[in-house]
């Protein structure tokens, strides 16, 4: 049985996403091979830091995806210049955080998955208040009117009734 990729962004380079994507790759299998949209520099620094024993194959967006490797890290690298493993979190990532989704939706639109997870995005510096969060920068970057966001592991899935809403917002108070 064929299983379509698992598309992931890291998103920001200086959060946990790495220890945890590590952490999880190393003691779960997939059926679906993994495609992650991440800087292989950063990848690499964080192999080597925790001392995993992970492979990682880059595969070359640009000239469309050809073939998708399981059991392994399909990684399509996005350059990104970090002189230490774990640096405060600021704007100098925006254009990298940027670049991957637009690649992410690019193969979201060519049919290669349906299936997207993204690692932490700060809002406060990536969003600069245009977007109330990830699932609605999204949705304007694919013109969706329907949206949800979701929460899954093997005990619990959620997927809440609206996306990010101030607790404040007067529209929230209405649907209370």
């Amino acid at each position: 049985m064929k299983f379509k990729p698992i598309l992931i962004v890291a998103g920001e380079p200086n959060s946990i996403f790495f220890e945890i994507f590590l952490k999880t790759i190393k003691y779960n299998k997939f059926r679906s091979p993994i495609i992650l949209i991440a800087s292989k520099k950063i990848l690499e620094k964080h192999i080597q830091y925790f001392k995993y024993n992970i492979r990682f194959k880059e595969i070359d967006f640009k000239n469309n995806i050809k073939k998708i490797y399981p059991n392994i890290i399909n990684l399509i690298n996005i350059d990104y210049n970090q002189n230490k493993i774990f640096e405060n979190i600021s704007k100098k990532s925006n254009a990298y955080i940027k670049k991957s989704f637009d690649i992410a939706l690019k193969i979201l639109n060519k049919g290669i998955t349906n299936k997207l997870i993204n690692g932490p995005i700060s809002k406060k510096t990536f969003l600069n208040k245009n977007f109330c969060g990830i699932t609605e920068y999204l949705a304007h970057k694919t013109n969706s009117k329907n949206i949800a966001m979701i929460i899954f592991n093997k005990s619990l899935s959620v997927c809440p009734l609206t996306t990010h809403l101030p607790v404040k917002q007067k529209k929230l108070q209405k649907l209370l």
